[in-house]
């Protein structure tokens, strides 16, 4: 047996915790018992909650005082302050059953100024020592009541009080239910149970209050967010319109300068009908490109954006890809590849959504690589992901501007070397996507070095699909056949045939 070993003291942390988790206990009991009608009025809930917690304790309070008194063989106020307490004790479960805080208001007016007065009544007038009881019940009213009702009981409480005084000063005689022996034992209890009963009452109050408030900072918290939120919203708002403003400026100009100067010319050539109309095209292309993101960005953050999830050949979508920029980067003069590794396996992901991601990476690496520089698309498989790598040999980027690389409207340091324009909303898409697909998106870079931009996305591994809704949206595909069989259209009738289109004859 081991000597002189002591039992550690519990730590203050332990004793604190346990009494923070038997207070959090009674007050969820307690609260158990309000009625779903008081939860959406913070008036209506406090009031309930001190009700609730009025009758529990004072109605267990009476019926202790209760037995005190029949123990002395004060049978009569025994009885009174038992029946008083037994209806006390019935208010938190009409609280629970009806929500109606103006009837258990009542219940409490009737039962504490009755009764008082009872006491009064059967045990001297006003020379009894229950007569601080009923002196204190407009007190109890008006805490526990809306102040109609408490004033109504107040009034009753000071008929009652004044109807004693009256009948004391008639020369009448009171009741008194209990022996002279006994007197000093109830005068005494009666005096220390008012002082308690008056601080449990205060001390209710002050609970009351400190939970008040506590809901107030809480909300007052949640306003400040909500307020921080909305300022964000604003400035985000005010950043798009100077974005939008700024970025349609361009297009829509040379739009209409080429349409200006297609309407000035009194004999144009199909060339140079085909060569402002290639440029009218490019530039409503750009302008198509900003309108679409600003929609991809509202219909992602409203919810709106509906995935299709199916098998989903990742090494096709980069294919079509280094075929989509063989011109744009032809005329920049960049080397585009694709590698891809042996072991490349399908994505479990929406196949527009995935294209769409590594579009706008390659776009970005394409419009930030200086002439003569590489673009290099490289396909691999990590654990249960497919990872796909866009790396350039463009100017990198610093620290910062890595940390602001995801944001909605980001504006980084490096510019496009061809004089494309960037909205900062590409790469916050690709980020939105990528997690709408369970995946994820990464950046590795280093200044003056080229960067390496890159997203994983799921395996597929024998899913069944799952098909939510079509895009309808017009692509930017239909939109240049469009314009191409305008053109063609044009070519066809001027070798037939000339052809007037807008008063201008069109050369055979």
């Amino acid at each position: 047996m081991v000597t002189g070993w002591k039992s550690p003291p519990k730590s203050k942390n332990v004793i604190t915790t346990t009494q923070k988790t038997v207070s959090h206990r009674a007050h969820a009991f307690l609260d158990g018992f309000l009625h779903p009608d008081l939860l959406g009025d913070e008036e209506s809930l406090r009031r309930g909650r001190l009700q609730i917690r009025f009758g529990v304790l004072g109605g267990f309070m009476a019926l202790a005082y209760a037995g005190f008194f029949f123990l002395l063989g004060h049978y009569l106020g025994g009885c009174i302050v038992a029946a008083c307490g037994f209806s006390i004790m019935q208010v938190p479960w009409l609280i629970r059953r009806r929500g109606n805080l103006r009837i258990t208001g009542h219940i409490y007016g009737a039962a504490l100024v009755v009764g008082f007065a009872g006491l009064c009544a059967v045990g001297g007038g006003l020379e009894g020592p229950m007569t601080g009881w009923l002196a204190a019940s407009p007190v109890c009213a008006l805490l526990l009541m809306r102040l109609r009702e408490g004033v109504i009981w107040s009034a009753v409480s000071l008929a009652m009080m004044l109807g004693f005084a009256f009948i004391d000063a008639s020369g009448a005689a009171f009741l008194k239910s209990y022996s002279a022996d006994v007197d000093m034992p109830i005068r005494t209890a009666s005096h220390v149970g008012l002082v308690t009963f008056l601080a449990f009452l205060a001390l209710l109050f002050e609970q009351a209050r400190i939970e008040a408030y506590a809901r107030l900072e809480v909300a007052n918290a949640n306003l400040a967010l909500a307020n921080g939120e909305l300022t964000d919203l604003n400035r985000q708002k005010n950043e798009f319109l100077n974005i939008a403003a700024h970025d349609l400026k361009n297009p829509l100009t040379i739009i209409c300068g080429y349409a200006d100067l297609l309407r000035e010319l009194e004999s144009p050539t199909l060339k140079e009908i085909r060569n402002k109309a290639s440029e009218i095209l490019r530039s409503g292309n750009h302008m198509l490109d900003i309108i679409r993101n600003i929609l991809d960005v509202r219909m992602i953050e409203d919810g709106r954006r509906r995935m299709s999830w199916r098998r989903c050949r990742v090494q096709d979508i980069a294919t079509n890809l280094v075929t989509d920029y063989s011109a744009a980067v032809t005329a920049k003069s960049i080397a585009i590849s694709l590698t891809s590794g042996s072991d490349v396996r399908d994505a479990w992901a929406d196949p527009m959504a995935t294209r769409q991601i590594l579009d706008n990476l390659v776009s970005n690496a394409v419009k930030y690589t200086p002439r003569g520089g590489k673009v290099e698309i490289v396909l691999g498989t990590v654990a249960n992901h497919v990872v796909v790598e866009v790396r350039d040999t463009g100017p990198g980027l610093s620290e910062d501007d890595q940390g602001r690389l995801w944001e909605k409207f980001a504006r980084l340091t490096p510019r496009p070397t061809g004089n494309e324009t960037s909205n900062g909303l590409g790469l916050w898409i690709v980020r939105k996507l990528a997690e709408d697909l369970h995946g994820s998106v990464f950046c590795h870079s280093t200044l003056g070095k080229g960067s390496v931009f890159g997203v994983r996305l799921p395996i597929w591994d024998g899913q069944e699909e799952a098909d939510e809704a079509a895009d309808d949206e017009i692509s930017i595909d239909e939109a240049t056949a469009d314009f191409e069989r305008l053109i063609a259209d044009l070519e066809a009738r001027s070798r037939g045939r000339g052809v007037s289109a807008g008063g201008v004859a069109l050369p055979g």
